[in-house]
């Protein structure tokens, strides 16, 4: 049987007084105790020599593990989450804790950010109570009764070691019965150990989702898009209003830590010239235009090209979730907010946030993503001196034209030039050591724009020996911004050879965090000597 937990564990007190009223009616149930997969049931396969095992990490050590193995028959690979089970006497006390937790832990009497921690504090005191009750108990992992009532009550139950994964970027669930797939950087797309065996424990799974992002889902409202503790994004169905199968949710997870420029020239997504050509145009406020498919990494390419603005421009973000992480102090972050039917809210759209950051003075405006009319609104802008950047679905730069000048964007073709850059980037496929195919991203090629229809490309990804052709001295924007400066065109490209000296010291030391990043950029423009000298750069 499972237990009942009141909802105001997981969910941020509501704003309005009939949320408040369904937050106290409302239950939230906790999962079973139980591994996702048997450890001895795989151990069995791989010693009958069904299943081949190519890779294994901890994701909560010592308690849980992620086994990617190879199905040798269905030449298929799998993702297998690999859980130390309770004994029996563990899961008694466990639902002692549980139950405990459940009849004491009262609502925060007063108004709190963190709810998650707030609930952490005091089952870690509960656990740490039993604890004295029981003494000195031998067989019994206080460690591992811990680790499940984090896993069940304050995390994410059944998906939470797939959420501890640093090497997944997106979870998925099609639905009941059917395997949970997941996103990994290595494999790409994997089916999972992980599966929800009837359609009421996926629908509670979402609810539960939904309270986490402190907004509702109902058969009134089948839809959710909202962003879970974290930052990571969470979009859901519920039950068959609109999908099919039952229930359904996807949540692309958030880096803490996200990926920069030093990363991408590590991966060999971008060439350190190519990165440092970008860093001078940027600089110079030209507008750049990020192309790519879902999933292909342009969020990530678009914030690890902002972490290089200038330290002293403004600048103001505007997204449907908050996806962006710059180091810059003077940054203004805006978010679009959805109506809901049941409260009556007034939607805001990126339309009526990028009209209203051009009140901020700004120097460059970043729009996560262009869809429709906001479009317009951001060429008006940069038609005024803005600096632009943006992303687009498109594979490459007569596909997203095509777009802009299409509804429901509707750009005139005048102001297609008003773009000064594109690029795109792909997900590609490329043999590893061991001879294996693995997904990786590459920056395939970079366009100038000169005119509508006229479009030059600068820079191109070579397949075969995986590496980029770049010619600096057929760049449009180089000889753009020499006559900005009055300086000669060798002049601008000495300036990119010392921009790259810097990215490539900065790959070979490792100092990789944005915050490292953002102390060079700046240190830059005004110590130059400094850091040229620390990179041990030398003038021809």
């Amino acid at each position: 049987m499972k237990l009942r937990f009141p909802i105001f564990i997981v969910k941020k007190r509501a704003k309005d007084e009939v949320q408040k009223q369904d937050a106290v009616n409302s239950l939230v149930d906790i999962e079973p105790v139980k591994p996702i997969a048997s450890p001895e049931r795989l151990r069995l396969s791989i010693v009958r020599g069904d299943v081949k095992l190519l890779e294994t990490y901890p994701l909560y050590e010592p308690w849980a593990y992620a086994y990617i193995t190879e199905d040798l028959k269905a030449g298929t690979i799998n993702y297998v989450v690999y859980e130390i089970g309770l004994t029996p006497q563990e899961e008694s006390v466990y639902k002692s804790i549980v139950d405990y937790i459940m009849w004491e832990l009262e609502p925060p009497k007063t108004q709190i950010e963190d709810v998650r921690g707030y609930i952490s504090s005091f089952a870690k005191r509960a656990i740490r109570l039993f604890q004295l009750r029981l003494g000195r108990t031998p067989g019994l992992s206080w460690s591992k009764i811990g680790y499940y009532i984090e896993r069940n009550i304050i995390g994410y139950s059944f998906i939470d070691p797939l959420m501890r994964d640093p090497n997944i970027e997106d979870i998925s669930c099609n639905g009941p019965n059917l395997p949970v797939y997941v996103w990994h950087r290595k494999y790409e797309y994997l089916p999972t150990s992980v599966v929800f065996r009837t359609s009421q424990e996926l629908d509670e799974f979402v609810i539960k989702l939904a309270h986490l992002a402190s907004k509702h889902i109902s058969v009134a409202y089948p839809v959710l898009d909202a962003i879970l503790p974290g930052g990571h994004r969470i979009a859901a169905t519920f039950q068959k209003e609109v999908s099919t199968k039952g229930s359904t949710f996807t949540i692309r997870k958030f880096r803490e830590d996200p990926i920069t420029i030093v990363d991408l020239i590590s991966y060999g997504t971008i060439s350190p010239e190519t990165a440092a050509y970008f860093w001078l145009a940027m600089d110079y406020k030209m507008t750049t235009l990020i192309l790519g498919v879902t999933g292909a990494g342009k969020t990530s390419t678009l914030n690890a090209l902002a972490n290089l603005l200038r330290p002293t421009y403004k600048i103001v973000t505007i997204e449907d979730t908050p996806e962006l992480r710059l180091p810059q102090e003077n940054w203004v972050q805006l978010t679009s907010r959805p109506s809901y039917l049941v409260s009556g809210v007034t939607e805001i759209k990126l339309f009526d946030l990028v009209k209203i950051s051009l009140r901020y003075r700004p120097d460059v405006v970043i729009v996560g993503e262009v869809r429709g009319e906001e479009a317009y609104v951001l060429f008006q802008a940069i038609a005024t001196g803005h600096s632009g950047i943006t992303t687009i679905h498109a594979e490459d730069i007569d596909a997203a034209v095509k777009r802009l000048t299409s509804p429901p964007m509707n750009i005139p073709s005048s102001y297609i030039p008003l773009v000064n850059m594109a690029l795109v980037i792909k997900r590609v496929t490329k043999i590893d050591e061991t001879g294996r195919p693995r997904p990786v991203r590459r920056i395939t090629a970079v366009w100038e724009v000169e005119d509508y229809g006229k479009y030059r490309e600068f820079a191109l990804w070579d397949p075969l020996r995986d590496r980029f052709k770049v010619n600096l001295r057929e760049s449009v924007i180089i000889e753009k911004i020499a006559k900005m400066k009055g300086l000669d065109a060798e002049d601008v490209i000495e300036d990119v050879v010392r921009r790259k000296s810097i990215l490539n010291y900065l790959v070979a030391t490792g100092k990789r965090s944005y915050e490292a990043i953002a102390t060079y950029v700046y240190n830059y423009y005004y110590k130059p000597a400094e850091v040229l000298k620390e990179i041990g750069f030398k003038e021809k």
